[in-house]
């Protein structure tokens, strides 16, 4: 028998502390300001670890594990889901540079309309984050 396990993501600090910083500079350019980054490192260090598994919510299958998946860290970053609500734990997205421009030139609704299946699955793994974290 064959057991499908998740990757178990093991970055240092470092890779947080990158994602973070990556994050701050990220709202600043967009949004003018770091203001609403309501996130530390080690809240990131949940988002990616815990909620995305360290890939793109974009990605289907596990394909970077252990190293492959260090490098991949340089091509992600975190950006909010929603743009109206502030960069918190239930509201950021791991996705790739391009996909995080691709996700930033539309409104929610728009991709919940031309996306219904990935919108559900990125609401349901925030949901998850609110209810663990929030209560």
């Amino acid at each position: 028998v064959q057991v499908q396990m998740e990757p178990i993501v093991n970055l240092d600090l470092d890779h947080y502390r990158t994602l973070h910083q990556r994050l701050i500079e990220h709202e600043e350019t967009v949004y003018g300001t770091s203001a609403e980054v309501q996130v530390d490192v080690e809240e990131v260090k949940y988002i990616v670890k815990e909620l995305w598994h360290g890939r793109s919510a974009r990605d289907e299958v596990a394909k970077d594990v252990g190293r492959g998946m260090w490098r991949a860290m340089n091509e992600l970053m975190l950006v909010r889901w929603d743009a109206k609500k502030p960069a918190s734990v239930s509201n950021l997205i791991l996705l790739k540079f391009k996909e995080a421009d691709e996700h930033e030139a539309k409104t929610l609704e728009e991709v919940k309309e031309s996306e219904t299946e990935f919108f559900e699955k990125v609401s349901c793994v925030l949901k998850k984050a609110e209810i663990d974290f929030y209560g």
